[in-house]
């Protein structure tokens, strides 16, 4: 990542050269499942002047779709009222009267004030108190406005960006983050087979459960419960294209749980019968075992049990199971015990725990690296590098991508496992080197790879210390549920006489977590000493 002084000066109209690489990929690879609309928008686009072509895509990026022509402000563009005649003319934009609301939102108070000056308004009010003044007196019919409001005609980006990025988070400023340089990204062959979309029924459904989820979060963050959970009646039926289907799933357990929340469980487990993402079994079982139908629940428990989605849900049947076995006969496995060794000492903590602990560990001569989730997190996409930047059909629609598409899915390591397995028994035989890797992928983005804790002594220190099959073996257990087993790593990595040791601190108060437990007894089981050091406050 480039330091801020080094940040390069980007050209006057990087963003309308970036907004023409959407363009150009949208309508190359998805012309087909345009509407009629978008394309007679395209084709507008493209015969614009520049500065109408600048002043649009400003237009576009900017929140909303009214905007005050006094407020278009723009050094680059030249001639701005000849861009909104054009975009007018091309009916690009509407130059006409808003509704009150829009016109409330874009004026400041002072501005409304004079608006309104027949009324009695006072300045000692609040902009929402004057609002709802002018509300109520029935003022809405607009006075002569000081500056044209102006509208966006077609609000095309939300589509662009989705048949662009293949998801709903990144937006246009990722080209910016990669024209200054912050991130660099690996280059992967972008196959026009590989898209994502083939239906204009999946683009609508993705945009709508989008909007849906959107919704969804916030209501929560206003705390508008019943709000949220009305959102279930806008929920469409179960899509059968998979990658909406996860999408669909995800929405649907956030649901199904703020139901159980309330004491709803027919609302519940109408959600979670549907879902096929964790916790559906878990939260289905505890539902069945709070209303006493254990013969169900014993059902479900063995179902995780023998074929556990992920690690956590492995764990909660396994701790579910037990309860159970109180209730009916049932055949538990037995509470997995702790193999790692556990320390406690004391010591003065004047900064973040862990800090203290290294430096503990550093005074009885061991070289201490604090490094969370990132050493081993390091060494998973180091050595698997090319593996997760092999250009598998849709796993890669962008060039902005950390990881593939499905690199939290369970197809990850399937499509891609013979592949896997020729390069776990290379590294086996030592003929394959991670530190070229780690030199010639340097700063490249990696979801696996932080390259600002994966400092090159931490990754030489790890390989000198670690065997081959342990640092396979830790990736094989990454690979089995990636998304849960990326975290929970113990806190500190140290060496000293050529031995190392894991320990994860837990400063007062602070307990195991079951991920961490998981992680320690694992280590210890592949013969790497781990440990929890429990550190009690001097003062």
């Amino acid at each position: 990542m480039s330091q801020s002084h080094n940040l390069p000066i980007l050209p006057p109209h990087y963003y309308l050269d970036n907004f023409l690489s959407i363009v150009d990929l949208v309508s190359t690879r998805y012309s087909d499942l345009l509407t009629e609309t978008e394309t007679n928008w395209l084709h507008a686009f493209s015969g614009l002047p520049q500065n109408a072509q600048l002043l649009l895509v400003r237009m576009l990026t900017r929140k909303g779709n009214w905007f005050r022509s006094d407020k278009l402000h723009y050094p680059e563009i030249p001639n701005i009222e000849s861009a909104i005649t054009t975009l007018s003319d091309k009916g690009l934009i509407t130059d006409t009267t808003p509704p009150f609301d829009v016109v409330a939102s874009l004026m400041t108070k002072g501005e409304l004030l004079s608006l309104y000056a027949h009324m009695p308004l006072t300045a000692s009010l609040r902009k929402p108190e004057i609002i709802a003044a002018i509300v109520k007196n029935s003022e809405e019919d607009l006075p002569p406005l000081p500056t044209r409001f102006l509208c966006l005609q077609h609000d095309v980006l939300p589509v662009f960006l989705l048949l662009y990025f293949g998801n709903s988070r990144q937006d246009i400023s990722q080209f910016v983050l990669n024209d200054l340089g912050i991130y660099r990204f690996e280059k992967v062959e972008l196959r026009p087979e590989d898209r994502l979309f083939h239906s204009r029924t999946q683009i609508t459904d993705w945009l709508f459960l989008s909007s849906l989820a959107d919704l969804y979060w916030d209501y929560k963050e206003t705390k508008e419960l019943a709000s949220a959970l009305k959102v279930s009646q806008m929920l469409s039926e179960k899509p059968d294209w998979p990658p909406l289907t996860r999408k669909w799933e995800r929405l649907a357990n956030k649901l199904a749980r703020d139901f159980e929340r309330q004491k709803d469980e027919r609302s519940a487990e109408a959600l979670f019968m549907q879902s096929s993402l964790p916790p559906a079994r878990e939260r289905l079982a505890r539902i069945a075992i709070k209303q006493e139908r254990l013969e169900e629940a014993a059902v479900l428990v063995t179902a995780m049990l023998e074929s556990p989605i992920n690690e956590d849900e492995a764990d909660v049947a396994a701790r579910i199971a037990r309860q159970l076995a109180k209730k009916i006969p049932y055949p538990a496995p037995k509470k997995t015990g702790e193999s790692f060794t556990s320390q406690h000492i004391t010591l003065e903590i004047a900064e973040r725990v862990e800090l203290e602990s290294a430096r503990y560990y550093a005074q009885q001569g061991w070289d201490v690296w604090y490094c969370e989730n990132n050493l081993l997190n390091a060494l998973f996409g180091l050595l698997l590098w090319d593996i997760i930047f092999e250009p598998v059909p849709g796993a890669f629609l962008n060039p902005f991508q950390r990881a593939p598409r499905d690199m939290y899915s369970p197809e990850f390591t399937t499509v891609r496992q013979v592949n896997i397995d020729r390069r776990c028994e290379a590294f086996e035989r030592g003929e394959y080197d991670l530190m070229a890797i780690y030199d010639t992928k340097l700063g490249i983005s990696n979801d696996w790879v932080n390259w600002g804790w994966a400092k090159r002594e931490l990754v030489e220190a790890a390989i000198s210390t670690l065997s081959p099959n342990q640092i396979v073996a830790c990736v094989k257990r990454i690979l089995f549920d990636p998304k849960s087993n990326r975290s929970g790593h113990p806190d500190l990595f140290m060496v000293k006489n050529g031995n190392c040791q894991f320990v994860e601190v837990k400063g007062p108060g602070d307990k195991l977590q079951h991920h961490q437990v998981r992680w320690l007894n694992f280590l210890a089981a592949e013969g790497l000493c781990s440990l929890t050091l429990y550190v009690t406050a001097e003062n």
